[in-house]
């Protein structure tokens, strides 16, 4: 089986946590690069986060990171208008990342990140870019433009599409409800969505294996299909809630087959990195 990790932070202080410090419980990269080597990681998308002051020059860390680590394949946090100040776009591609991390609570943003998606999408598509968004449903219902224009891009969603927590497994009517702006975007082929943060879902979050996840999970593979879901840890964040090895064996793979099981857990992100790579040696990009 191929790992790979399709959502995590690194911070240069550590991620702060619900006790102030990292839930890791060390340097952030000291710790992950032994995760990495115990569970065959191969490669990890890093999301870049700088949307609170206490975080900013976070992409300028992950720059340093990715140029020393051939595994990490970061994403630069954009604001939802797009990067400020000369070069923008371009000056983040040419720094070494794959692609762009966007926030988007609310219609706001979500009109915000369009303009500027459309507008750098033949940049963007370029490059075969990876575009992590976390985006609530009320965003995600206005993101369809913008979206269709990333058509040479891998689009993810982050954490099950945001559907929020429950203190109960939801039915599978109320998932569909909750996910129905993502589930319409199923018709994109070059959209995804990430299996992480499932404790995000679960009340109390510490609720492992999370079944209030499962009608999600379930609700995902049946829109989108295990070729276009990515599994991601959360590090460290997640790990105020769960251990590693919760937050890598996520609710709702086990029916899958080992293949598909495979593409879920890493395949599918591995494929998505090459094709990003061999865009920008400007070599014909690899099936999907």
């Amino acid at each position: 089986m191929r790992r790979a990790d399709a959502h995590l932070h690194l911070f240069a202080d550590g991620y702060p946590g619900r006790y102030g410090h990292s839930p890791s419980g060390g340097d952030e990269l000291a710790v992950y690069q032994g995760l990495r080597r115990a569970y065959g990681i191969e490669r990890a998308l890093v999301v870049g986060y700088e949307g609170e002051p206490r975080f900013a020059g976070n992409n300028d860390h992950l720059a340093r990171l990715a140029a020393a680590h051939d595994w990490i394949a970061a994403v630069a946090f954009v604001p939802p208008g797009g990067p400020a100040g000369a070069g923008g776009t371009g000056k983040w591609l040419a720094s070494g990342f794959v692609g762009a991390a966007a926030y988007l609570p609310d219609d706001a943003a979500a009109d915000a990140f369009t303009a500027w998606a459309t507008r750098e999408a033949p940049a963007l598509n370029r490059v075969r870019a990876v575009v992590s968004l976390n985006a609530t449903p009320t965003a995600t219902t206005r993101l369809g433009p913008a979206l269709a224009a990333l058509d040479g891009c891998t689009v993810l969603f982050s954490h099950l599409g945001l559907p929020g927590e429950r203190a109960e497994v939801p039915t599978r009517e109320t998932a569909q409800a909750a996910l129905a702006p993502l589930a319409g975007l199923a018709r994109l082929p070059h959209v995804g969505v990430k299996i992480s943060g499932l404790y995000a879902v679960s009340r109390p979050a510490h609720a492992f294996p999370h079944h209030a996840a499962r009608p999600f999970v379930d609700l995902l593979l049946d829109r989108f299909g295990p070729q276009r879901l990515y599994w991601g840890s959360d590090f460290s964040p997640s790990l105020d809630h769960v251990s590693f090895a919760q937050a890598a064996d996520p609710i709702g793979l086990d029916g899958l087959s080992a293949e598909d099981r495979d593409a879920v857990l890493g395949g599918n992100l591995l494929r998505a990195l090459d094709r990003h790579a061999a865009a920008t040696r400007g070599e014909p990009t690899p099936r999907p």
